[in-house]
Formats: C-alpha cells, sequence, structure tokens
C-alpha cells in the first residue's frame, strides 16, 4: 500500500536530547509536515556561519522550486529534493503555484552529512521518489514514529536516520534523477575515482568518445555549465567530507581534491561557501 503522508498532522517536530553524553553522527534533529501558501517561504543554502546540515524534502502536492547551480527546476509531487547546507542553492514557494505540501527532515552528524553529499554527486539534488519505494515507504514510517513520539532516545534515532540515508543508496541502482536518464554517469564515475589529480577537458572528452568541442557543447546544453565549472563544483563537495576528518589538515584536503595550491582552494572555499576552510573544520571539529 502506498504510503499516505497526507494524514499526518501538520506539525514541525524538534529531536534535541539533553541526555545525549556524547555526539551521534547521524541524527535527525528536526521533521515535519507543512503545506506553504506564501511566497515568503524561502531557504537559502548559501546562508553564511550556519551548522552543517541535509535536508529530506518530499513534495505531496502543489510545486516548489530550487535554483541551483546548473539552472531552476521545479519539484512537483513525488520528487525527492536532497539537499546539503552550506550549498549553492535556494528552495522556495514560486508565484506561479498557489501552494507547496511536503514532509521534511533535517539531519545532522558527520556521517550523515557525508553520505548525503555523496548522494548529491551521485544522483543530484532531485530524485524520483517512484524509482525507490522501500526508501518512501521507511520515510514515512519515520515520520510516523516521530510524530508519535515513538522515537524518543538518540540511539534510536541515530540507527533510524542511518538507516534511511542507507536505504536511499542501495535503491539508488535503480534510481533515475527526476529529469531523465543521466547522460553523463560514466564520465562523473571517472571524474570521482581521478579527482586527486589534473583533469583537463581533452581528457573528459576522450572518456565520453567525442571531440573536445563538441562535448563542451553537449555537456554545456546538459548540465547548464561548463566541463571546468562542473569539476571545480566536484571538488568543492568533496572537500566538505574530507574537513570533517580529525587527521586531515586543509592543505591535504585541497590536495586530495585535486587543487594544490592552498590559497587558492580557500579562496573557492569561502566564496562557495562563505567561510574559510580552516574555520569550517575548527567549527565542526568543537562538536565532536
Amino acid at each position: 500500500m502506498k504510503p499516505d503522508f497526507s494524514a499526518l498532522p501538520i506539525l514541525r517536530m524538534s529531536s534535541r536530547y539533553s541526555s545525549r553524553k556524547f555526539p551521534l553522527h547521524a541524527l535527525t534533529v528536526l521533521s515535519g509536515h507543512s503545506r506553504e501558501t506564501s511566497a515568503a517561504y524561502y531557504n537559502d543554502g548559501k546562508t553564511r556561519e550556519v551548522s552543517s546540515y541535509a535536508v529530506w524534502q518530499y513534495t505531496l502536492s502543489g510545486r516548489g522550486r530550487i535554483d541551483l547551480r546548473d539552472g531552476r527546476r521545479d519539484l512537483p509531487p513525488g520528487s525527492l529534493m536532497i539537499v546539503s547546507v552550506p550549498g549553492p542553492h535556494a528552495y522556495y514557494l514560486p508565484e506561479d503555484s498557489d501552494h507547496w505540501e511536503f514532509v521534511f527532515l533535517v539531519m545532522t552528524g558527520r556521517e550523515a552529512i557525508r553520505i548525503n553529499r555523496m548522494i548529491e554527486r551521485q544522483l543530484g539534488n532531485i530524485i524520483a521518489a517512484d524509482k525507490m519505494p522501500k526508501t518512501i515507504s521507511l520515510l514515512y514510517n519515520i515520520l510516523t514514529r516521530l510524530f508519535s513520539g515513538r522515537i524518543n532516545n538518540p540511539f534510536t534515532n541515530s540507527g533510524c536516520t542511518y538507516r534511511l540515508c542507507m536505504q536511499l543508496l542501495e535503491e539508488s541502482g535503480d534510481c533515475e534523477s527526476a529529469y531523465g536518464r543521466e547522460e553523463f554517469a560514466d564520465l562523473k564515475i571517472f571524474l570521482r575515482n581521478n579527482l586527486c589529480r589534473d583533469i583537463s577537458v581533452e581528457e573528459m572528452a576522450e572518456v565520453m568518445r567525442l571531440s573536445r568541442s563538441h562535448f563542451t557543447r553537449l555537456f554545456g546544453r546538459k548540465m547548464g555549465m561548463s566541463p571546468r565549472m562542473y569539476l571545480e563544483d566536484l571538488r568543492l563537495k568533496t572537500a566538505i567530507g574530507f574537513l570533517f576528518e580529525d587527521n586531515i589538515s586543509v592543505k591535504e584536503t585541497a590536495a586530495r581534491c585535486g587543487i594544490y595550491d592552498v590559497n587558492y582552494f580557500c579562496r573557492l572555499f569561502k566564496k562557495r561557501y562563505g567561510i574559510s576552510p580552516g574555520k569550517y573544520k575548527e567549527r565542526e571539529l568543537r562538536k565532536k
């Protein structure tokens, strides 16, 4: 039976646990069911000096919209939006939509954020939920338990949060983007596996078995950005995960992401996220 999310009560529920003795690396801290009707509803992922978190937002009815680095996308019923904050996005109720009804989870913890950034790199920010029924069913189950108070301690919460992320990864082999089959899947795998070294546009074109000029035009038309911009975006998203590690310096993080000029890396990172990588790392490690 298809989960009836619309039957869930309209609410926002915080899950904070004063009894928590040590950090858990995957935790749902906020959940809810919302129906937005005002254009004042606007969330900017580029907000500066905010703690890192991930958002899952599943559209039930109406329509939302998200602005991404590679363009603007609508969020129709049946689409699951996954974004990490900080990040180059903004999502909102557009003027030509009378409402946007959705359920959502907000996750924190180094492992939850690492996994969600990996999901973004592999699947994008918008996923067609009809391709992953087990994930959506589990999302409904967890929301029902959160809303009813049956998830009432941080350990159960952490286990459910991690399980939800793992369920999505398990199903993602059969999951497509909400906007069609990924045409550059092989190239993206190549880039992730070779991120630590210099990669030219010519080499990307060779992976796709296309001439440089034809590849560049095709990539720009389909992805909304140049191959170099996409590679830079991938490097910065990957850097976030490394900065959570105690024993990896900012310089080593830059090198692992294929940027060997640490000053250039710091400028790129601050321009994207509004905070230097060093300060970002210090802030996240203080939470541990």
